[in-house]
């Protein structure tokens, strides 16, 4: 069974350098996968890092988006 690891706003705070503040924004706003356990607000760690991946760009996705943009604008 896989162990869940569980962060706090802090942890996740030091973990990907995001301020506190910003965090609990994102959770109100539902942009961050997180629990709410009693209160208590929770992010599993496995999780944060597959929605962190979510985000990272290669050259060949930002060579394609530019190409789509490029084709769009001109009508291709």
């Amino acid at each position: 069974m896989l162990k869940k690891e569980f962060l706090s706003i802090n942890e996740l705070s030091e973990y990907i350098g995001i301020k506190p503040k910003t965090l609990y924004s994102w959770v109100a706003k539902g942009v961050i996968p997180h629990y709410r356990i009693l209160g208590l607000i929770r992010f599993e760690r496995h999780e944060i890092d597959n929605w962190l991946q979510s985000f990272h760009q290669t050259d060949e996705n930002f060579i394609n988006k530019r190409i789509n943009e490029i084709e769009d604008e001109f009508s291709l």
